[in-house]
C-alpha cells in the first residue's frame, strides 16, 4: 500500500504477525537532531556557504544523493566539521547507502565518533545497514549524554522493535513522549509496535489520538486503514484510505485489507 506522501521514507516497512497473520506495517518514522546556535562557520560567504546552502536544497528536495555527493565534497575540505559530516551521514543513509557511510566512519572518521550529533546519525546508519544490536548499545550510550532530547528516545525504540523487544521499545516511546507530549511521530511509531507485540486494540487507540493531533498526515492515516481492516472494519479502512489515495489505490489496498479481514476477532 502506499500514500501520496511519506515521510522519512527510509524506514519504511516491516512484518508483524497479528492474529496469526503476517503483516507489513509502515513505521519507524524518524527524526534528525541539528545544532542549534550562532556558531555558523559560514557566516562569512564564499564557496563553502553556496556548497552548504546547495546541500540544504537538495536534502529538502529529497535529492539525497545529491545532498550526500554535495557534503561529502565539503567534508573533505572541512574534516573536523562535525555539522557537515552528520548531514553527510544522513544522507547517504536517505540515499540508501547506509553500508558505505557506516564504513567511511569507522575507517576515516572514528574520533568524530565523540561528537554526540555524529553518534546519533551513526547510529541509525548502523540500524539501516542491519546492524540493529550494535545501533541499540550505540542510542543507549547517548541516552544519558542527551537525556532532553525525545528523538534519541524514539530512535532506541525503533531499534529495539527491529530486535523485537517490544517491552523495551515501550519504554523508550513513553520517554520520549514525556520529552515531547502530543508527538504523533512517536505515537506513530508506538503504535506500531504495539500492533507489532499483538496489541492491536491498544495499536488503533494509539493512532486514533495520534490522528486527531496532526489531521494532515497520510502517513498515520493509512496506518490506521490497515489496523482498522485487520481488525475487520475494511468500510471504514476505505474511507481513510481514499482520502490520500487515487480510486486504483483505493481499490488496490482494499483487495490487501480484505485478505486480513476479521483476522483480529
Amino acid at each position: 500500500m502506499g500514500s501520496k506522501s511519506n515521510e522519512n521514507a527510509q524506514c519504511r516497512w516491516r512484518g508483524a504477525v497479528i492474529g496469526g497473520v503476517l503483516v507489513l506495517l509502515t513505521g519507524c518514522q524518524t527524526t534528525s537532531l541539528s545544532k542549534t546556535g550562532n556558531d555558523d562557520p559560514y557566516q562569512q560567504g564564499g564557496v563553502q556557504t553556496t556548497m552548504l546552502q546547495a546541500g540544504r536544497e537538495a536534502e529538502s528536495a529529497s535529492k539525497y544523493e545529491t545532498a550526500a555527493g554535495i557534503y561529502g565534497r565539503l567534508y573533505e575540505s572541512r574534516p573536523e566539521d562535525s555539522a557537515v559530516l552528520t548531514a553527510f551521514i544522513r544522507n547517504m543513509r536517505y540515499s540508501g547507502r547506509a553500508k558505505e557511510i557506516v564504513g567511511y566512519v569507522e575507517k576515516q572518521t572514528p574520533h568524530m565518533l565523540a561528537d554526540q550529533y555524529v553518534k546519533f546519525e551513526y547510529a541509525k546508519a548502523l540500524l539501516a545497514a542491519g546492524r540493529k544490536a550494535e545501533s541499540l548499545d550505540a542510542l543507549k550510550e547517548l541516552s544519558p549524554q542527551m537525556p532532553d532530547q525525545w528523538q534519541v528516545f524514539s530512535a532506541i525504540g525503533i531499534a529495539a522493535d527491529s530486535l523485537e523487544l517490544y517491552g523495551e521499545a515501550m519504554a523508550a516511546y513513553r520517554t520520549a513522549l514525556r520529552l515531547s507530549p502530543n508527538n504523533e511521530v512517536v505515537m506513530n511509531n508506538m503504535a506500531m509496535s504495539q500492533a507489532s507485540a499483538g496489541h492491536l486494540l491498544e495499536a488503533i487507540d494509539t493512532l486514533e489520538k495520534a490522528a486527531g493531533i496532526n489531521r494532515t498526515n497520510p502517513h498515520i492515516r493509512q496506518n490506521l486503514a490497515l489496523l482498522y481492516a485487520i481488525n475487520g472494519d475494511v468500510a471504514r479502512a476505505q474511507t481513510l484510505a481514499a482520502m490520500d489515495l487515487d480510486v486504483s489505490d483505493v481499490e488496490t489496498n482494499l483487495s490487501f485489507y480484505r485478505r486480513f479481514e476479521g483476522a483480529v476477532q
